[in-house]
């Protein structure tokens, strides 16, 4: 992996604020890069009604152990009475039909936009509160 220009002064940065700040702070720039994820994965679903590209959303998950995460994927969404659970067939493919991927080739070839996105994102962040 290369080395990010500036990373260690960020760290310690973000190790000298507050706790629950910090946290805010994270969250809001990992956000930004799961947006770019879930709109190359809506780029890449394969449209056939449309539903399943419609479907992928971002849920955000508690943190735990200092890790915030979010999950990016195809949603139920029972007010409308959708049902994707076919996507995970498209994914990953069945005994009768091949797999076309589409999440993961979308996480794989952001990967290095988002990890960008959230640096920037945190480093203006800082910038803000430090003003």
């Amino acid at each position: 992996m290369t080395e990010i220009k500036g990373l260690e002064q960020l760290i310690s940065k973000l190790n000298n604020l507050p706790e629950k700040l910090e946290k805010k702070v994270i969250r809001a720039a990992v956000r930004k890069g799961a947006i770019l994820v879930r709109d190359k994965a809506r780029e890449k679903a394969p449209v056939k009604t449309g539903t399943l590209k419609k479907s992928i959303k971002i849920r955000s998950n508690k943190v735990a152990n200092g890790i915030i995460s979010f999950k990016i994927g195809p949603t139920n969404d029972k007010k409308k009475g959708t049902d994707v659970f076919y996507g995970r067939f498209i994914e990953f493919g069945t005994s009768k039909m091949a797999a076309k991927p589409f999440m993961r080739p979308a996480l794989d070839e952001s990967e290095t936009e988002v990890l960008n996105v959230v640096i920037d994102n945190v480093k203006s962040k800082l910038e803000e509160g430090t003003k």
